[in-house]
């Protein structure tokens, strides 16, 4: 029988682990530490010598009694207890021939040099191993040559500082300096927060992130794996253990996308859908607005529309009205105004200003112009100084702000109208319609409120203002047409107008002139009746006709005949009302002179 044996290509395998094996560059930072962990130790500093391109990393732990299991893949000397708990694969010392080429040890009284550039350009795999007369009571690790173009040293730090905080069974130090400890479940004390402490698999806390990035970040014993894919607006740190995902191999750099994956993602989803659901309950407009986006990502609208309150706005209510209004008036006044914090930091700054009065000595220039000084408070830049972007605005403390608070909504039978912030310019003469008859509006606070608000609208009793219209008739009455002598005089000098301007008939009528203003509002299924005592003529279209209230007509220098010639008082009582029979008969369709007025008196004069 012909035997043969697998076997491995050292230097090619070096080659391979320099390029690929580690997806992380800072993988070498998690074994070195995981390794001091393995070696009991209690302390470990990591020294960044920018300089020079070195990079040190010693713990207190115990000394290195084999030399050879450092550098047997697969391999390894710790004690069964790590091996059973921990399955270390050995492969871990060699991440660090990624970020360097010549790598010395110092452990006990060993000094070992494993220059991994000279071992793949000479193609010999032997490592220097020399005995040394100090003993190193622990095991230090140089990293010379270190790639500082791949890796800055502020990306050290950074990793470093976050070992630090989760690892709690190690002190760890950065070039001398002790990274503070953390509870996995402190946070990083966002507004929007939520601690997962009952899990048994994970712990760790989770939060909404104002930004859009995906900062959901995954740890594995104390050290950072990777960042949950598909969770934008959110952040946090989850610790798991074994039992929560599968992780890959050998770096443990990234999660193995399986049935334990899938399970585990539900469950992230649905502390974020509670905590989002929570904030927009329990949060203060302000902070609200600044995580909306991740609001609207994760709330359950359905559960949430029973239980929001919305800004309510009593349009019969003086002062609600005023507010309303205000709105309009104050974005027409700065186009900075965006939401309602703005407004309320705008209100404030007017309210902060000083009157003259306030002053012993005030500068007046050209028509009452007065020079004070401006309010003052907290200011807000943005662009640069005199550039088209530079804004100012008073100084208010918006923690301070008394925000307007919501309520719970009851529908009835009327309706509520409402419209987004952003929206109270582009639809004032509705909310004028609102306010004209007295009904309720609310004004959405940010574009969630609005996608619950639209949602309600196909359930509830609540209509987007825009719906909102009126339709307007008038019907007039004509009463009491029996006519007194001076009436009749009065309609007979009509008549004449009526044939001078080209008529072939008299088209008014005298009497007693009632106007209704009939109103109707279709979704509020309601129509309001209004006399309108203003109206003193109105055309009646089905007759052609005129028709003119009593009152409007002076007839105080008229004789009281019918006769047909005419005199000076029948010229005067044209004059006094032609005006008012100039207007009236503008209602009339027919082919009038580009003058009117003056067509009549130039009739007149040479009749």
């Amino acid at each position: 029988m012909n035997e043969c044996e697998v076997k491995v290509n050292v230097i090619n395998q070096l080659k391979l682990l320099r390029q690929s094996t580690f997806k992380d560059k800072l993988s070498f930072l998690d074994e070195d530490i995981q390794n001091a962990q393995r070696a009991k130790a209690t302390r470990v500093n990591v020294t960044i010598d920018y300089s020079n391109k070195v990079v040190s990393i010693e713990n207190d732990g115990k000394i290195l009694e084999n030399p050879q299991a450092l550098f047997s893949i697969a391999e390894s000397e710790w004690d069964e207890d790590i091996q059973n708990s921990e399955t270390p694969f050995g492969m871990g010392f060699f991440s660090n021939i990624t970020v360097s080429d010549y790598i010395e040890v110092y452990s006990g009284n060993k000094h070992i040099v494993f220059n991994v550039e000279n071992m793949i350009q000479t193609n010999q795999t032997k490592i220097e191993v020399v005995e040394v007369k100090d003993t190193y009571n622990g095991f230090k690790l140089i990293l010379r040559n270190f790639d500082f173009t791949q890796i800055g040293s502020h990306m050290i730090r950074e990793r470093v500082e976050v070992l630090g905080k989760y690892i709690h069974e190690l002190d760890i130090y950065c070039d001398g300096k002790l990274q503070l400890k953390k509870e996995l479940t402190e946070g990083d004390g966002s507004v929007f927060l939520s601690k997962i402490e009952n899990e048994p698999s994970f712990k760790g806390w989770i939060a909404l992130n104002a930004g859009f990035s995906q900062d959901l970040k995954v740890f594995y014993k104390g050290r950072y794996v990777t960042k949950l894919e598909g969770f934008y607006y959110a952040k946090g740190d989850l610790h798991i253990t074994d039992k929560a995902l599968n992780l890959t191999a050998p770096d443990r750099k990234d999660i193995v996308r399986d049935s334990k994956y899938n399970d585990f993602v539900m469950i992230i989803k649905k502390y974020l859908e509670k905590l989002a659901n929570e904030s927009v309950i329990q949060g203060n407009q302000n902070d609200i607005e600044r995580h909306i986006d991740a609001i609207s990502n994760y709330a359950d609208k359905n559960k949430l529309k029973n239980e929001m309150t919305f800004l309510l706005l009593k349009t019969e209510n003086e002062c609600d009205a005023k507010y309303l209004t205000g709105i309009a008036l104050a974005k027409r006044q700065s186009g900075d105004i965006k939401t309602l914090n703005d407004y309320e930091v705008f209100i404030k700054s007017q309210a902060a200003k000083q009157s003259e009065s306030h002053f012993e000595e005030v500068l007046i220039e050209s028509d009452v112009k007065v020079k004070a000084p401006e309010a003052k408070g907290l200011v807000h830049h943005s662009g640069s100084s005199g550039s088209v972007g530079w804004t100012e605005k008073h100084e208010i403390n918006e923690d301070q702000l008394e925000e307007r608070k919501g309520q719970h909504i009851h529908f009835d039978e009327e309706p509520v109208f409402w419209l987004g912030f952003d929206e109270v310019l582009e639809q004032e003469a509705k909310f004028k319609i609102a306010q004209h008859y007295g009904l309720r509006v609310i004004v959405s606070r940010n574009k969630f409120e609005s996608s619950v608000l639209e949602m309600l609208g196909w359930e509830q009793n609540i209509v987007h203002i825009s719906e909102l219209t009126e339709k307007t008739s008038i019907k007039a009455t004509l009463t009491n047409t029996e006519l007194s002598i001076k009436e009749k005089r009065a309609l007979m000098l009509l008549d004449m107008i009526s044939r001078v301007v080209g008529f072939n008939r008299n088209v008014f009528a005298i009497g007693n002139l009632m106007v209704l203003k009939e109103t109707s509002v279709e979704v509020l299924n309601r129509t309001i009746e209004k006399i309108e005592e203003e109206f003193i003529a109105v055309r009646d279209y089905s007759n052609d006709k005129i028709y003119i209230d009593r009152i409007a007509i002076d007839k105080s220098k008229l004789r009281e005949d019918v006769e047909e010639n005419l005199d000076l008082e029948d010229y005067k009582f044209i004059l006094l009302n032609l005006k008012e029979i100039v207007r009236e008969l503008g209602l009339m369709d027919f082919d009038k002179p580009i003058d009117l007025y003056g067509s009549i008196i130039n009739t007149l004069a040479v009749a």
